[in-house]
């Protein structure tokens, strides 16, 4: 086709696009079904072998960043490094805890992961009163007090029922 040939071919089918589409003619409704919506379907638990990679991905930060701060007071840090190193545990906790809500655990996961998880709201509060203090008596206080909710215990039942070893004491 030349191009002219084309530009009338564009033309006549838009004019009867216009005349068809405005021509005034009968108007039909049609009905549309309702849009359906998405059953939802039940989010299988994960399997034992597939819950220890979760537990172990989803824990490491919050671990890490315990281990700094404890690693920092050790070494006789200025109280504001500490603070600082507080305020990555928190952001840590807050990560790890929501990460470890949004699995379905197998069965016998579910039980010690909800003391877990309760214990890491504990130690939540206390680490954001370390990372808000205002001296270091204040920082040592609530650094002891999330350290007495370490988690250690519910952890180490996470751990069995996962299968996977215990944890050394450092």
């Amino acid at each position: 086709m030349g191009g002219s040939a084309c530009w009338r071919l564009a033309s006549v089918l838009a004019v009867v696009l216009l005349v068809g589409g405005c021509g005034g003619g009968e108007t039909k409704q049609v009905a549309l079904p309702p849009p359906a919506s998405p059953t939802p379907s039940p989010v299988a638990s994960l399997t034992v072998k597939e819950a220890k990679g979760r537990y172990l991905a989803a824990v490491a930060a919050y671990d890490i960043a315990r281990d700094e701060l404890a690693e920092a007071e050790k070494a006789g840090r200025p109280w504001r490094t500490v603070r600082e190193r507080a305020g990555a545990v928190v952001d840590a906790n807050l990560a790890c805890a929501g990460e470890l809500r949004a699995v379905r655990w197998p069965a016998a996961v579910q039980a010690p992961m909800t003391a877990l998880l309760t214990e890491h709201e504990v130690a939540l509060r206390q680490w954001r009163l370390a990372a808000g203090a205002t001296g270091a008596a204040e920082l040592r206080r609530a650094t002891r007090a999330a350290a007495a909710h370490d988690g250690v215990r519910q952890a180490a039942r996470v751990r069995a029922a996962l299968g996977l070893p215990p944890l050394r004491a450092t």
